[in-house]
C-alpha cells in the first residue's frame, strides 16, 4: 500500500470510515457468533433430549423400583456419536442414581422449577475439565418420578457454530474490503479533474494569465472560479505596472535626448578644462538613455510572453536589428561586419531581438575606436 500521507484525501475518508466498517464488522460478528450458537444449542439440543427421551422409554418397573435393563450392545449405539462423547444417567425422586454415569451434574437447584414444570430442561456443566451440554427429563412412574439425564460433549455444536460464523463472517469482510476499494479508487477517479487543473497550470507560463476552462465537479467550481479571479485581479495589475512604465519611459525619453544634444553642444564650445566633466555627463545621460529604452523593450515584450513561442530565423532577426546599430558603429568608425549561415532557433521574437541589440550595444560601446564588431550565427 501507498505511504500514508496525512494531508491525503484517500486516507481522510478512509480514517472516518474504515473505523465505522470495522465496527459494524464487529457488531456484525457478535451478532453472527450470538445467531450461530442459538442455532447450533436448538439443533443439537433437540437430538440429546431425543436420547433422554429413547433411555426414559426403556425404564420398567421390577419390584417396584424403576430399573434399565439396557444390554451392552444397546448401551454401545445409545452412546455412539461420530463426533462427540455421549453419557446419561438416570436418578430415582431421591436423587439416587439408578444407572448411567455418576459424575454427571444434576440440574442448578434455580432450575428444578422449571424442570418440573416443564418436564425437561436444558444446561451446561463439566465433567471432570470438560464442557459439556445436558438435557433433563423428568418421567412419572405412578407416584415416582425419575429423572434422566443425558449429556454430550461440544465438539460439533462448536464446528457448526464456526462455519455458521464463516458463511456469515466472510461475506461482511469481503464486503469492508471492497468498501475501502471503492473508496481508495473511487477517491483517484474523483482527483482526476484536480490533476488536469494542476497540469493546465503548470504547462502555463508565467505571464499567461487567461481564465481556466477545465471542467471541474460541482464541489471544486468556487476554487476554480477564484482562481480565475485571482488571475484576473493579477492581469489588471501587472496591465496597469506595464502602462506606468510605458508612460514613464515614454516621458523620459524627450528631456534625456534634450540633454543629450544639450551637453554635445556644450562639449563644443567648452575649454578642454571641462570637457572631462561633460564626457562623464554625456556618458551618464546615454547610459539613462539606454535603460529608458531597455524599460520600453520590456514593456513592448511582457504582452507578447504569454504568446506561443515560434521559429526564428538569426539571419533574418540579425538584418532588421543591426540595421539600427550601423550609424552608432559609423560615428566611432568601427567597422561592423557579418558572418551569417542559416539557422532558425524555437522562442520569442521579440525577446530574441532585444537580446541581440544588448549585445550589439555593449558591443559597440566597449570596442575602441576604429575597432572591429563581427555578428555571427550558424
Amino acid at each position: 500500500m501507498p505511504k500514508r500521507n496525512a494531508s491525503s484525501l484517500r486516507w481522510m475518508l478512509i480514517d472516518r470510515l474504515l473505523p465505522a466498517m470495522l465496527g459494524l464488522l464487529l457488531v456484525g460478528a457478535l451478532s453472527a457468533n450470538w445467531v450461530a450458537l442459538r442455532a447450533a444449542t436448538k439443533a443439537y439440543d433437540r437430538g440429546l433430549l431425543d436420547t433422554a427421551f429413547a433411555i426414559a422409554e426403556q425404564l420398567q418397573m421390577v419390584d417396584g423400583r424403576p430399573q434399565l435393563p439396557l444390554t451392552q450392545q444397546a448401551r454401545t449405539v445409545l452412546l455412539t456419536d461420530k463426533f462427540d462423547r455421549v453419557f446419561y444417567a438416570v436418578h430415582d425422586e431421591a436423587g439416587e442414581l439408578l444407572d448411567g454415569n455418576p459424575e454427571l451434574p444434576m440440574p442448578p437447584l434455580e432450575d428444578l422449577p422449571q424442570l418440573a414444570s416443564e418436564g425437561r430442561w436444558y444446561y451446561d456443566g463439566t465433567l471432570g475439565e470438560e464442557s459439556i451440554r445436558l438435557a433433563a427429563y423428568q418421567r412419572h412412574f405412578g407416584f415416582q418420578t425419575v429423572t434422566v439425564l443425558a449429556a454430550e460433549t461440544l465438539v460439533k455444536r462448536r464446528e457448526l457454530v464456526r462455519d455458521i460464523l464463516l458463511g456469515m463472517l466472510l461475506p461482511e469482510i469481503l464486503l469492508v474490503l471492497v468498501a475501502a476499494t471503492v473508496i481508495w479508487f473511487g477517491v483517484r477517479s474523483g482527483l482526476q479533474p484536480l490533476e488536469a487543473l494542476q497540469a493546465e497550470l503548470a504547462d502555463r507560463s508565467q505571464s499567461d494569465l487567461r481564465p481556466v476552462t477545465v471542467a471541474v465537479p460541482e464541489e471544486i467550481q468556487p476554487v476554480v472560479t477564484e482562481i480565475n479571479g485571482l488571475l484576473q485581479r493579477l492581469d489588471t495589475a501587472l496591465a496597469s505596472q506595464r502602462h506606468f512604465v510605458s508612460d514613464a519611459a515614454h516621458q523620459l525619453r524627450t528631456p534625456i535626448a534634450a540633454l543629450l544634444a544639450q551637453v554635445e553642444a556644450a562639449q563644443q564650445e567648452a575649454g578642454s578644462a571641462r570637457q572631462g566633466v561633460l564626457s562623464g555627463i554625456h556618458a551618464a545621460a546615454g547610459r539613462l538613455g539606454h535603460l529608458v529604452e531597455q524599460l520600453l523593450a520590456l514593456a513592448r515584450a511582457e504582452p507578447s510572453l504569454a504568446q506561443a513561442s515560434g521559429e526564428v530565423s538569426l539571419v533574418d532577426l540579425v538584418h532588421r536589428v543591426a540595421e539600427n546599430w550601423l550609424p552608432k558603429a559609423i560615428g566611432k568608425d568601427i567597422d561592423l561586419g557579418f558572418e551569417l549561415q542559416p539557422a532558425v532557433l524555437h522562442g520569442n521574437e521579440l525577446l530574441l531581438q532585444e537580446l541581440l541589440a544588448n549585445l550589439l550595444d555593449n558591443a559597440l560601446r566597449h570596442t575602441p575606436t576604429s575597432g572591429v564588431v563581427t555578428v555571427a550565427c550558424g
